[in-house]
């Protein structure tokens, strides 16, 4: 695809592609151009790079804020007292945000022959806790992406774009895990504090990484 060579001049800033590794034999023989995968970096830093309307703030997402009511600083120290001895074990799989800061997502993008008249399906390859990714399969939902909202001028970019803003804004009205849509609506502050927990514990730079290299076949075991 033309888009791919594209994205190599000039590389989205919060995506990693399957190939970009050189160092990994494995990422680039598994990459097919037909089937494209990546991690997504979400990082308060990176808000400024485009309107919040594109990509969403990261500094106003629950995955990248320990959650800061006196009921939930429990949680959070005991979280925090987790990652800080499990940095000590292995420093390539501590949980980078346990005070907040960058989480990371891996994806799996299959496009169709008849892409971009049809949208690619896309699958969330990390455990996530999301009201719009189905935990047991990593589907989304997303009008956009997934829906009527589809357009053949949607490219790469914007599909990047958009995952991002999937990560920092839920949507509780249209879920795929009805429990955790109803917590978000119903009791934010525990949604929040769940959310944080998650991204401590699942969404490590290494497991991002250790997912995407595993593709959707890893998908049945959340």
């Amino acid at each position: 695809m033309k888009e791919r060579s594209n994205l190599a001049k000039e590389p989205i800033p919060y995506i990693f592609f399957l190939d970009d590794d050189d160092d990994d034999e494995a990422m680039t023989d598994a990459a097919g151009i037909n089937e494209w995968r990546f991690v997504l970096t979400l990082d308060p830093a990176q808000d400024s790079l485009d309107s919040p309307d594109e990509i969403g703030r990261a500094s106003d997402s629950a995955y990248c804020n320990p959650p800061s009511s006196k009921k939930s600083g429990g949680i959070v120290s005991a979280v925090t007292r987790r990652a800080n001895k499990s940095s000590k074990k292995s420093s390539n799989d501590s949980p980078t945000n346990a005070n907040g800061g960058p989480t990371f997502f891996a994806f799996q993008l299959d496009f169709p022959v008849n892409y971009p008249f049809k949208a690619p399906k896309i699958t969330v390859l990390s455990n996530s806790y999301h009201p719009n990714v189905k935990t047991t399969t990593g589907e989304i939902c997303d009008d956009l992406l997934t829906g009527e909202g589809w357009s053949p001028t949607i490219n790469i970019r914007k599909i990047c774009a958009r995952l991002r803003k999937f990560l920092c804004d839920p949507d509780p009205d249209h879920p795929l895990e009805s429990e955790i849509a109803r917590c978000l609506v119903e009791k934010p502050g525990d949604y929040a504090e769940k959310a944080f927990k998650h991204a401590v514990e699942q969404h490590t730079k290494k497991k991002a990484f250790d997912a995407m290299k595993i593709g959707n076949k890893g998908t049945a075991k959340k």
